[in-house]
């Protein structure tokens, strides 16, 4: 069986009553990464992003992705109001999403569902077979109302109003078959008849006030979040200059921090930056996570961009970035540029040694196919006068 994924988008309100609550949740995502935002950051700038897709493109280019000007990490800011507007629309998100489907599905079967109000009412004879009509008055006809729907000559029968007793008072004698025993002078407390003398010595004969229940009115009562822990919170991981540490000085920072330290430095150092905007955009949420969970987000890194694939960036963009080693590229691919030049050299030499072959053979034909010389011919000779041939003789 095929598994189904729903994916929440912003589009899922167009088609439905209320397609304007679409440019409203596209707001509360963030143009990064495009879904709602997650611990969001405000930036110099005043753009809102998450504070991992943010530090992750400020570590990349340092420019906001929206303006294009320049900002620093150390800038952000945490946006509350924004974190509490994405977690009140995502609750109340998939009731809103589910009734308006509906509104858009009963809309599309035409209305069928819809009951109409019937042009015709059936009228309903309340006359018995062994009782004569009563004639009404002719303006008794129009004291009619439209939620009973009788007929004006339908007689009507004076009822006497039913009484019903309260029994409150006889609730307040009864006494349960439990064993215990109410206290004689009023407090409303029972209990067994050993501690009934013990407890008439400080007994005052006033009843405890009942503690009041707080009303509620079920799923219309909203629901407000739990009170936030503020303190305990883990703190930022400064920025570090590679260039002025060493490889074993770079290695024991890791040891420090506990992420792996194994790769060459540019590896390293890719790693040190993921780890840093891992940590700094945990600082900013309002529950941060374990530095364990932590860890398995950086190992899910380390298998999609970092030394479990390839060390070394395959495409464009990656390659104009800052921090590209452009060095390190050159000299690990000089073999590969070696074998293309040597692959090139090959194929030309391929076709100049095809070219020759033919060229040899259409000269030696238009030699053959060449008319004789109508005089002599002088040959050469080393000392002396050139020999003459005469090619008129025998």
């Amino acid at each position: 069986m095929a598994q189904s994924f729903d994916i929440p988008d912003s589009t899922d309100w167009l088609g439905t009553p209320l397609s304007l609550l679409a440019p409203l949740e596209s707001s509360l995502r963030c143009q990064i990464c495009k879904d709602f935002f997650d611990n969001p950051v405000i930036t110099s700038c005043s753009h809102t992003f998450c504070s991992l897709c943010i530090r992750r493109c400020l570590s990349n280019e340092g420019r906001c992705p929206t303006c294009r000007l320049q900002d620093q990490e150390l800038k952000l800011r945490r946006n509350w109001i924004v974190q509490e507007l994405v977690e009140q629309f995502q609750n109340a998100r998939g009731s809103m999403l589910s009734l308006a489907r509906k509104e858009a599905a009963r809309h599309t079967n035409g209305g069928d569902d819809i009951q109409q109000p019937s042009s015709k009412k059936r009228r309903v004879d309340y006359v018995e077979q062994n009782e004569e009509p009563v004639a009404a008055d002719p303006g008794s006809q129009r004291m009619r109302t439209r939620s009973h729907g009788v007929s004006g000559e339908m007689p009507v029968q004076d009822q006497e109003p039913e009484v019903i007793q309260d029994s409150q008072d006889e609730n307040e004698d009864y006494a349960p078959e439990d064993g215990l025993f109410s206290c004689p002078l009023g407090c409303g407390r029972r209990m067994k008849e050993a501690v009934m003398f013990n407890h008439l010595d400080v007994c005052t004969g006033k009843r405890a006030p009942s503690p009041a229940k707080p009303t509620t009115f079920g799923s219309l009562q909203p629901q407000r979040p739990a009170p936030r822990n503020f303190t305990g919170h883990p703190e930022r991981l400064p920025a570090i200059n590679y260039s002025l540490l060493k490889d074993g000085q770079l290695k024991k920072k890791f040891r420090e921090l506990g992420i792996p330290e194994w790769g060459p430095r540019a590896l390293l150092q890719r790693r040190h930056t993921e780890w840093m905007n891992l940590w700094n955009a945990n600082c900013d949420s309002l529950n941060p996570k374990s530095k364990r969970e932590l860890l398995n987000e950086l190992r899910i890194w380390e298998n999609t961009q970092g030394g479990a694939q390839t060390p070394f960036p395959s495409t464009a963009d990656e390659i104009t970035r800052k921090d590209f080693d452009r060095e390190k590229w050159s000299s690990t691919h000089s073999d590969d540029f070696k074998r293309l030049i040597a692959n090139a050299r090959k194929k030309n030499d391929a076709q100049v040694r095809s070219t020759i072959p033919e060229a040899s053979t259409a000269s030696t034909a238009s030699e053959k196919n060449a008319p004789a010389p109508a005089g002599p011919i002088k040959a050469p000779v080393e000392n002396g006068d050139p020999f003459v041939i005469d090619s008129d003789g025998p």
